[in-house]
């Protein structure tokens, strides 16, 4: 059947019925036929929006982390809007779990730009050292999507925890009563991470600046390469 040239859906609408088609059945349970169904329409109605299914995969990864991060200008100084932007990763990860290997492959599907753009635009502005912009923004979601992909495994049922007190009771017993609740733990995680990555970066441009003005120190004649 030919594409009809006017397209019968809207593609905000197209990536709201494939979220729901992910969360519940999982990644492998998309498919264009399948989307199609849901939606109503012929399969060719899809392709006014998108080239395939990674192309779908990709909207909808992009579709969930606009809405996480809605419309607003985050508030406050880097320090504040830059952890509160890790969170809503991880919030949008853990509440779509099936989307967590998709977003590990940001630059295969060529979203890494639009992950990290608009910070690292704003990072500039708010006058942080343009070497440690990229740093913290990759060890930020690197850490982000780890922390969230091993969160989703390691959650553990009451019936999972009572079985293992049986096989290891010292574990089960450290289990239950953790004195950090895991988003306790990604807090303290983040902020290490903007306190290393700064203050690394300070060291590396003061090691660059000396080596400068030990090289503008030079007698000229030293500095200049011997004839052949």
């Amino acid at each position: 059947m030919p594409r009809p040239k006017v397209p019968l859906i809207s593609r905000q609408n197209a990536l709201a019925a494939a979220l729901e088609i992910i969360d519940r059945d999982g990644l492998d349970a998309l498919s264009i036929r399948r989307l199609a169904a849901k939606l109503g329409v012929n399969g060719a109605s899809l392709y006014h929006h998108f080239a395939g299914k990674e192309e779908i995969l990709a909207g909808t990864v992009e579709f969930v982390l606009a809405q996480a991060h809605g419309n607003r200008e985050p508030s406050g100084t880097w320090r504040e809007w830059l952890p509160e932007n890790a969170r809503n990763l991880r919030r949008a990860l853990l509440a779509h779990p099936e989307l967590v290997p998709v977003v590990a492959g940001l630059r295969r599907h060529d979203l890494g730009a639009s992950l990290l753009g608009a910070p690292a635009g704003r990072l500039l502005d708010e006058g942080v050292p343009v070497a440690a912009v990229v740093p913290m923004l990759d060890a930020l979601t690197a850490f982000t999507i780890s922390s969230s992909m091993q969160e989703t495994l390691d959650r553990v049922t009451d019936g999972e925890l009572a079985a293992l007190a049986e096989r290891d009771a010292p574990l089960a017993r450290a289990m239950a009563e953790r004195g950090l609740a895991a988003g306790q733990i990604f807090d303290l995680v983040v902020e290490s991470i903007l306190d290393a990555i700064d203050a690394a970066v300070e060291q590396q441009r003061a090691r660059w600046a000396s080596v400068t003005r030990s090289a503008a120190r030079r007698p000229r004649a030293a500095r200049r390469p011997a004839a052949g």
